[in-house]
């Protein structure tokens, strides 16, 4: 499973996270449609792929998770939601806390119904709030459902700072072949070029495969800056370890001779003097996705 729910606090947790909470408890997590116990795995230094979460006893009947590999292989190719709404659970909004939410003495979540957490029955049991729409703390899991449902791109998002309100006008490409002044801020995408980033104590910087050509030669690339100057070590290695490890798996994708790609997306501000350029402050708001995008 690629996120989880905390158990102490109710937030769904993409796997990736896993890098950067520490310590990680093999017991805090549980699948976020069956309660399923979700174990952590690969999220070591020494691990080669992306962490993940195991139910490693199995779900429970009925989950909606469980059914989401055989969902996203059939999204893939057409549009699966119908007229009583999709089938499936979605993140419909964006919400960067810049604290962990609050527990009750007896270490259960206080997170509304709303966000996918638990609520009180009437008669005084715990029971699971089956919302299927949640909140994600990162763009990650947001920019997997934009690549797992092509044909759904309609189903509504919120993300703060952007005006758009579903899938299909939050995210928006760069220009391929030609660099332009973006007028409002989108969860902007493009393909990864792969060349040695540029990394100091104050930045990252990764250059991106689309901007503008001259005689087939890409001469004005467009790049991405994290400032980090102000970042901890943690994340800082968060990022830089989501970039390798995204560089490792499309090594691989081009082996077997798929048409995956890397894709860099982010949430930044283009630079006022230098349209190439774009500044991302928050590490939450950059993540690299292998995979193929489709458009229908």
């Amino acid at each position: 499973m690629e996120s989880a729910r905390d158990k102490r606090t109710g937030e769904i947790v993409d796997a990736e996270q896993l890098w950067i909470i520490n310590p990680v408890d093999p017991m805090g997590y549980e699948c976020r449609g069956c309660s399923a116990q979700a174990t952590p795995c690969s999220y070591r230094p020494e691990n080669k792929v992306r962490p993940y979460f195991s139910a490693k006893d199995g779900h429970n009947a009925g989950c909606d998770v469980e059914g989401e590999v055989a969902l996203v292989k059939r999204a893939r190719k057409q549009r699966v939601t119908i007229r009583e709404g999709f089938p499936g659970s979605f993140p419909n909004r964006l919400v960067l806390r810049d604290t962990r939410p609050v527990s009750s003495p007896d270490g259960s979540p206080t997170a509304p119904a709303s966000d996918g957490g638990r609520r009180t029955g009437s008669n005084g049991s715990s029971e699971r709030c089956r919302n299927r729409h949640w909140a994600a703390q990162t763009i990650r899991s947001i920019c997997r459902t934009f690549i797992n449902y092509p044909f759904d791109r309609d189903l509504p998002l919120v993300v703060p700072g952007v005006t758009a309100d579903t899938y299909q006008h939050v995210f928006r490409s760069l220009k391929s072949d030609q660099v332009i002044q973006y007028p409002e801020p989108r969860l902007f995408y493009a393909p990864i070029s792969w060349k040695a980033s540029i990394a100091d104590d104050d930045r990252l910087e990764i250059q991106l495969s689309y901007g503008e050509w001259k005689e087939r030669k890409l001469t004005r690339p467009y790049r991405v800056r994290m400032d980090w100057t102000d970042w901890s070590a943690a994340k800082r290695n968060y990022v830089s370890r989501e970039i390798e490890t995204a560089r490792s798996e499309y090594m691989t994708a081009k082996k077997r001779g798929d048409k995956e790609k890397g894709w860099l997306f982010f949430i930044g501000r283009q630079d006022e003097s230098d349209s190439t350029l774009f500044h991302v402050d928050d590490h939450r708001l950059v993540c690299c996705v292998v995979n193929e995008v489709i458009y229908p």
